[in-house]
């Protein structure tokens, strides 16, 4: 049985406030509790933080983030260091890591960042799609990219050991990261361009630059990046979302794509309505002419190889 480690969802802040649920019990509410993250195969999650844009909403978010963890300690842990990955193969509870959508509340002098570290933060985005001290999201200024304090963020999150996540910048951000960063970078949840052009997703030489820095990129299951112009998530299908697959594998190798569902963050197609529903992907993969290690490799193996090379 594959176990996954999903690199985005917004289940324990913003999803659970737009739709309430008992994550202790398998529910219809949302795309997830932890009985669904278990049939679905599900070992652990980045769970983010959104909205960040400043600090009054990350510790808002932050205090719902944990308020979620300590609530449900029979079903959730944090896993914050490398050595907890081994944890996941045999654990019943569902490990999760704490990230930010999005660093518009770290302040000038990264004081609460290095408190956020302390925490537990072990990933983040610099922007959501919007702009803020550090950078540009998508659809904003394409002439701005990461400020001079973008460009020491992203050096300091490389020092602590959180791993950047470019999955919401404009392209002259994207590419200031991947200057600036000397540790992977990752597309938490983002798809393929050339086979939906949204500004969300990832250019042909992105993807590549990726692939360069050791990186992932994050199978996103927001219909509206899966399929151009789609607006119903029955008109979205898996030969839709194979064609991503195919195509970032094609152009970045099998060592480099994961899972980033955007679950509870998205509209996701009625053939994977919730995260219970995971394993009919993966057969579908086996059937497509995944070897079990390739699914290994995009269901957990490639994101723990990003962890260990990022993490302190």
């Amino acid at each position: 049985m594959y176990k996954i480690i999903d690199t985005h969802m917004d289940s324990f802040v913003s999803g659970n406030q737009y739709a309430p649920r008992d994550f202790g019990k398998k529910t219809n509410i949302g795309h997830v509790d932890y009985y669904r993250l278990r049939e679905g195969n599900v070992a652990a999650v980045f769970f983010a933080v959104y909205p960040a844009y400043s600090d009054f909403l990350l510790n808002w978010g932050t205090n719902l983030w944990f308020e979620i963890l300590e609530n449900y300690s029979e079903y959730f842990y944090q896993i914050k260091k490398v050595e907890n990955l081994k944890k996941i193969q045999n654990s019943e509870k569902v490990g999760a890591i704490f990230h930010f959508e999005g660093a518009g509340g770290i302040d000038s002098e990264f004081n609460n960042l290095k408190n956020f570290y302390r925490l537990g933060l072990r990933s983040m985005g610099i922007t959501w799609s919007n702009s803020n001290r550090f950078g540009t999201g998508v659809g904003k200024n394409k002439e701005r990219g990461l400020t001079a304090e973008g460009k020491e963020l992203v050096q300091e999150m490389n020092r602590l050991g959180i791993i950047v996540d470019v999955s919401h910048l404009n392209e002259k951000s994207f590419w200031d990261v991947i200057e600036v960063s000397n540790k992977p970078v990752i597309a938490s949840h983002s798809n393929a361009w050339k086979i939906c052009h949204h500004d969300r997703n990832l250019k042909d030489d992105q993807i590549e630059a990726i692939k360069e820095s050791g990186g992932t990129i994050g199978l996103n299951l927001c219909i509206s990046f899966l399929k151009e112009g789609a607006e119903k998530p029955e008109k979205v299908g898996f030969k839709q979302i194979i064609k991503h697959i195919n195509y970032i594998v094609e152009k970045a190798g099998i060592d480099h794509l994961t899972l980033g569902s955007d679950f509870d963050g998205a509209r996701v197609p009625e053939v994977i309505k919730d995260v219970s529903y995971y394993p009919n992907l993966l057969r579908i993969l086996e059937e497509e002419g995944f070897s079990s290690e390739d699914i290994e490799k995009i269901t957990h193996k490639n994101i723990e190889r990003v962890i260990k090379k990022v993490w302190k």
